[in-house]
């Protein structure tokens, strides 16, 4: 009897827990939805020395550059060509990093399963986790030692094919999809299907890579590899095993600080639950729309920014930064971002000793497009930065970061 109750009033705490779990998130989304909607639409009150620096020092290239530098308070103390469209490279991921973080959570991982299904077969279903490697994949197939198996005749062990026509976003280039950035975009990964080039054929090289692992596992007279059409039916009756990857606040360092293109597309296609990758994506929109920013000038033609149909302004995507302020997750998302100096894709840039460490941002390259977006810490500052058809764009961009930082007569 007092086990009973010990057990009726662990039931009750834990439903007391979960439902204040539940209670507290509706309030953490309710008041983030409260602070953008209400947000103070930014004005234009240009701190005429520092606009006036940037001028000159812009003078000769200012048709290839967009700078727009917004106080936290919501002001725009400085502006060159903010509302005109630009390629922005890999700071598109800027957008879809912090969709993808406020539609699936900090916690969210991507499952490599293994799973019994009707008549005895084996299914692997997986969901495009970027750190899978071979190792895990033999960690994933040792359960099987302890199986029944049919002495005669070998189980198979499902793997779903899709279209190769959905491997990639339509607009990549095929020059960049022979490369390792520009790696297919499946759901079977080894490595996030990159080596030294991009994979021809990503589900082959999974399948290749399984039936190695059960010849190494002494399963090859067991169990044999049967592809399938992605439109099989699979009824499954239970999970044997489930291999996890890191949850999704350690991948958008993946995305934001390294620039993994393969990591921003898959979390990106778990967030829109459409593995097709078609734009004009209708959620993603009206997302955006919901974030209470210009966006009136963006097109999107990718989550990763490798495409070179995208378009975005320097004056949106700094507003949106100041949006994301106010997000329930904005930790987790500007902790994703490269610090200057320090690590990441700007670990390694050349700039002034006094910005090291400074400056949290988002980086961005694609031939001849570099860009950077972020704030300047201890100034309380969000910029927006990026230069098209330019030489040493990333020298004017740490010089133009330099003049913002050093001029404080903005009051």
């Amino acid at each position: 009897m007092r086990k009973k109750n010990y057990l009726y009033i662990g039931i009750i705490l834990l439903s007391i827990n979960i439902f204040n779990d539940n209670l507290f998130a509706l309030y953490s989304y309710l008041r983030q939805r409260i602070n953008i909607n209400t947000i103070g639409l930014e004005k234009f009150n240009i701190c005429q020395p520092l606009q006036d620096k940037l001028e000159e020092y812009t003078y000769n290239f200012r048709s290839n550059i967009s700078v727009s530098i917004l106080d936290d308070s919501g002001d725009f103390i400085a502006d060159i060509n903010g509302q005109t469209p630009r390629i922005p490279a890999s700071n598109q991921k800027i957008l879809s990093s912090a969709f993808s973080l406020d539609i699936l959570g900090p916690y969210y991982t991507l499952d490599t399963s293994l799973k019994q299904i009707n008549a005895g077969s084996i299914y692997i279903e997986a969901s495009g986790d970027p750190d899978f490697d071979k190792s895990q994949l033999e960690d994933l197939i040792n359960v099987l030692k302890n199986t029944n198996y049919n002495l005669r005749a070998k189980t198979p062990i499902i793997v779903k094919k899709s279209n190769p026509k959905n491997w990639w976003p339509s607009s990549w280039s095929y020059a960049d999809r022979g490369e390792e950035y520009g790696a297919p975009i499946t759901k079977y990964s080894i490595a996030s299907n990159a080596s030294m080039n991009s994979l021809i054929n990503p589900i082959d090289n999974f399948i290749y890579e399984l039936e190695t692992a059960l010849r190494k596992k002494n399963l090859s007279k067991k169990y044999f590899v049967k592809s399938v059409n992605e439109n099989y039916p699979i009824d499954y009756i239970s999970t044997i095993k489930v291999i996890k990857s890191a949850p999704l606040y350690i991948l958008l360092n993946l995305v934001n600080s390294e620039s993994h293109n393969f990591t921003a597309e898959v979390i990106f296609r778990h967030s829109v639950s459409d593995w097709s990758h078609d734009f004009p994506n209708l959620k993603y929109n009206n997302w955006i729309k919901d974030q209470n920013f210009n966006s009136n000038n963006f097109i999107f033609a990718d989550a990763s920014g490798l495409s070179r149909k995208n378009r975005v302004t320097t004056y949106g995507l700094s507003q949106f930064l100041r949006r994301m302020k106010f997000n329930r997750f904005s930790d987790y998302y500007f902790s994703s971002f490269s610090i200057l100096g320090v690590r990441g894709s700007l670990a390694n840039v050349k700039a002034p000793v006094k910005l090291k460490g400074r400056i949290l941002a988002k980086s961005g390259r694609l031939n001849n497009v570099r860009s950077v977006s972020g704030l300047i810490l201890g100034k309380g500052k969000f910029f927006s930065i990026i230069v098209n058809n330019m030489d040493n764009s990333t020298k004017h961009i740490m010089n133009i970061l330099s003049i913002v930082d050093n001029t404080d007569n903005c009051n």
